[in-house]
Parts: C-alpha cells; sequence; structure tokens
C-alpha cells in the first residue's frame, strides 16, 4: 500500500507518525504536503481546544484529493492506535461517495469483513440521518409562527 508498512514497530507513536511524515515529504507535491502537514498539526491539537474531529474549514477539506485524504487518514490512524498494524481501505459513502476506513490489517484482506464493516457504516450513517431529520423537524416546529 504505502510506506506504513515500513515503519520501525520499535518506534514510539510520535517517532513513527514523524518518520512517516517525512516520508511524505519527499514524495509528495510541496504544496499538497503543506496543506497535509497543516491538517495534522490542526487534528493533533483537536482534543486540547475540546473540538471533536473538526479541522479546517470545509473548502479545505473539499479541496484534498483521494490521495491526501487516504495519507490524512494513515497519519490519523497512526496517532490513534499508536501504530502502523492498520490498513487504510476504501470504503464508498451510502451514496457512493469516495471515503476510506482505517481496519486492522486482517480485515483488509477479508471480503466478508470489509461487507459488514460497509454495512455497518451505512447503517450508522442512516441512523444519523434520521435523527438529524427528526432534531430539525422538531426544531423547525419549535420555532415562533412568523404570521404572529
Amino acid at each position: 500500500m504505502s510506506d506504513e508498512s515500513e515503519v520501525d514497530a520499535g518506534l514510539d507513536p510520535v517517532e513513527a507518525v514523524s518518520l512517516y511524515m517525512e516520508t511524505l515529504k519527499a514524495r509528495m507535491d510541496p504544496e499538497q504536503y503543506e496543506r497535509l502537514a497543516r491538517l495534522v498539526h490542526e487534528s493533533a491539537h483537536l482534543p486540547a481546544e475540546g473540538r471533536e474531529g473538526i479541522f479546517g474549514d470545509g473548502d479545505e477539506q473539499t479541496e484534498l484529493t483521494p490521495e491526501m485524504q487516504r495519507e490524512l487518514a494513515t497519519v490519523l490512524a497512526m496517532m490513534i492506535t499508536g501504530g502502523a498494524d492498520h490498513r487504510v481501505v476504501e470504503m464508498p459513502g451510502p451514496d457512493g461517495s469516495t471515503g476510506f476506513a482505517i481496519v486492522a490489517a486482517s480485515a483488509a484482506d477479508d471480503p466478508d469483513k470489509l461487507r459488514a464493516i460497509r454495512e455497518g457504516l451505512h447503517r450508522s450513517a442512516a441512523e444519523r440521518e434520521a435523527i438529524d431529520a427528526e432534531l430539525d423537524g422538531i426544531a423547525h416546529a419549535s420555532e415562533p409562527d412568523e404570521a404572529d
């Protein structure tokens, strides 16, 4: 896949991420690397700032190429899991949009596990969408009537 399999398992997580970022710097377009490095830096500070999983503005996120999205997912997985014993696999969204999932290496090569993961993610997305729609309806019904 990419260079995460080459990261020495004996490194601490910070060293492993630093080493992986150096490999990215050597092989990516400098502008793309700078954007990716900024997002990695922002994401590393999210918990300390009391934010959950929101970084960059929407325009910046839509400017990420699929390769950049994959590399960002890889680096974030390394930061979260503390290792490189995972794989980033393409996982299309319910609407067919491009997406990625971080899975155990053993799941990455098992079509049945990947299908189960995809179905679970799609189910969760549908549940979130239904809850959001219900909350929007409640909020709309709670708004004061403009005609009064």
